[in-house]
């Protein structure tokens, strides 16, 4: 009984961390922006104008309540089916996942909202005078070398262990993992790349600010791969030492650290008020 009162607080923080939590965070940070740094005054923060730029924001937030009490119609639902016997803890370890790529689905939106309007800054920057950061882009300015040098040695281990547990057979499940823990590093390589050797996304963006945004995302990134690494690791052991009632506890526990460290750590080293926004003041000509 002790492991399926662990699950549902586990499950209930995750639809409130992600849900709630997280996007009241971002919300709060919209608002700020829209408070201190008008669309009449910066025009070059809002290329595609304040009106569009509020209507992602209650996009954001329509998404956000609907998911939010979605996710308390599966919680109350599962616990009153848990609880008459009609389903079993081990048969629901998809479903931290399945609701965890639910919940994904705003931030994604912001996420592309955000490319595309850095894609119209481009476009609309006419300034024939840029600034350009003169400092070579060096991975080690961003990410210390026992930060990288762990990340690798984990997945390298990560990758040794799961061999290891299947007796150094390969098999369905096991290519999987290793697929996905290629894919996921893979990922984060190419992303790295575009930070380092891509163009400037903000074209208004002050070199500081873009140092703390790669910093950020360096951290970001290796956090990410070294929990997957860890969590493969513990999915194997699963699986070896037949621990299956464990496995949707540590797949909503993985899930909610997975977001921690990504929109968490944004949202802990990118602070509104360190952050220039002169650069994105409209520029007046004449007297």
């Amino acid at each position: 009984m002790w492991i399926e009162l662990l699950f549902y607080t586990a499950f209930l923080s995750q639809i409130l961390l992600i849900t709630y939590h997280y996007p009241k965070r971002i919300l709060s940070r919209m608002d700020y922006i829209f408070e201190h740094y008008p669309a009449d005054k910066y025009a070059k923060l809002y290329p595609k104008g304040y009106q569009k730029t509020l209507e992602g924001k209650i996009l954001y937030k329509l998404l956000n309540n609907i998911i939010l009490l979605f996710g308390f119609a599966i919680f109350v639902g599962f616990v009153i089916a848990n609880q008459q016997g009609h389903i079993e803890l081990k048969n629901v370890n998809f479903l931290p996942f399945v609701y965890g790529f639910l919940q994904a689905v705003p931030f994604l939106i912001l996420e592309v909202s955000a490319h595309q309007q850095f894609k119209l800054m481009r476009s609309l920057n006419a300034q024939t005078k840029r600034q350009a950061d003169l400092s070579p882009r060096n991975l080690f300015n961003y990410l210390s070398p026992i930060r990288l040098f762990s990340t690798v040695s984990l997945f390298f281990i990560c990758t040794l262990v799961m061999l290891a547990l299947n007796d150094f057979k390969m098999s369905a499940s096991v290519a999987t993992l290793l697929g996905s823990l290629v894919l996921c590093n893979g990922l984060f390589v190419f992303l790295g790349y575009l930070l380092l050797q891509g163009k400037k996304q903000d074209p208004h963006q002050s070199p500081e600010d873009r140092h703390t945004m790669t910093t950020t995302a360096f951290r970001s990134y290796t956090s990410i791969s070294m929990l997957a690494s860890v969590f493969f690791i513990i999915n194997r052991c699963v699986f070896h030492f037949s621990l299956e009632t464990w496995e949707p506890l540590l797949n909503s526990l993985y899930w909610q650290s997975v977001v921690l460290l990504s929109t968490g750590t944004m949202l802990r080293f990118t602070k509104l008020t360190q952050v220039n926004y002169e650069v994105y003041k409209t520029t007046t000509h004449g007297a």
